[in-house]
């Protein structure tokens, strides 16, 4: 009895130590972008190996370009979409002369802990409609979705000099039947891309499975892209902003910003660098947990 009760003591406050260790600044790091302030942005940005402790501010990323989640379990952080490049990502994935956009695979973006991808919406899309279980690919960071918008938005601003966010297309409203079928419909009269008309056609009779041409070829691609469509969650979250507020850390940037992530250089967690983040930090702080913690927590409780 002794034993256990030592046990559970221990575990308890090596648990509160690494909790402690995790305390979002929110006033350092704001969630939206036209929050953030460029000068302090900068600061933190590099100012994790800077504050005396090296280790409060890794945020663990892994590259998984074969897999992270089958696509109908990843959730959107933002809903600004367009129809008709989504529409357009679909006929390219599926016509075999192109190789340069494939469905699924990596994404090569980064994705939460709880499984909100912060970029790569309309690839993301476009795979559900042809097979909501692909896997897809991505930087996978140890961090819940709403926290982690705020550090790359720091980093947008901080690391690569991006004052605005980009321009917001829509919503996902877009995404029904007699909006897809006009859609389709004008690129099977016009094709689309690089895609003749009559290219178009046999992309969508290999997708249907049908020698269906004209409207009848149309109701059957949009039918199976819309049952598709019905295992992928399109609501987002409560706390996710437009997209004009969202990161801007474009593909060539993201294997450096996952480096800075790895290596603890975005001082977000306490003690911080700067006087200005000392003072803020005292009034607003937000505490977040893993999911590596979650699991100890959970194995304490039981």
């Amino acid at each position: 009895m002794k034993y256990t009760r030592r046990l559970i003591t221990e575990v308890v406050r090596k648990t509160l130590q690494e909790v402690e260790a995790v305390k979002l600044d929110l006033a350092r790091t704001p969630k939206d972008l036209s929050d953030v302030d460029a000068e302090l942005a900068k600061v933190v940005a590099t100012g994790g190996i800077k504050d005396n402790d090296p280790k409060d501010d890794v945020i663990a990323t892994t590259h998984k370009p074969e897999g992270v989640a089958p696509v109908g379990k990843l959730k959107p952080s933002q809903s600004s979409m367009k129809l008709e490049k989504a529409l357009q990502f679909v006929l390219n994935m599926l016509w075999d002369e192109n190789t340069d956009l494939q469905a699924g695979g990596d994404l090569g973006v980064f994705i939460s802990n709880d499984n909100f991808i912060m970029d790569g919406h309309h690839r993301w899309v476009a795979t559900a409609m042809i097979d909501p279980t692909m896997s897809m690919g991505g930087y996978r960071v140890d961090f819940p979705g709403e926290q982690l918008v705020s550090i790359l938005n720091t980093m947008t601003k901080g690391l690569y000099g991006e004052m605005e966010g980009k321009e917001a297309t829509g919503g996902f409203e877009q995404f029904k039947p007699e909006k897809m079928k006009a859609q389709l419909t004008q690129f099977l009269n016009a094709g689309v891309w690089k895609m003749k008309p009559e290219d178009v056609t046999a992309v969508l009779q290999k997708f249907t499975e049908a020698q269906a041409t004209g409207e009848d070829l149309v109701d059957l691609a949009v039918a199976k892209m819309v049952k598709n469509l019905g295992t992928v969650t399109f609501a987002t979250p409560a706390w996710a902003s437009s997209r004009e507020e969202m990161p801007v850390i474009d593909e060539p940037n993201v294997p450096k910003a996952a480096n800075s992530l790895n290596k603890g250089e975005i001082d977000w967690a306490t003690p911080v660098t700067s006087p200005v983040g000392v003072a803020a930090a005292a009034n607003r702080k937000d505490e977040i947990i893993p999911e590596s913690m979650r699991r100890k927590w959970q194995k304490l409780i039981k």
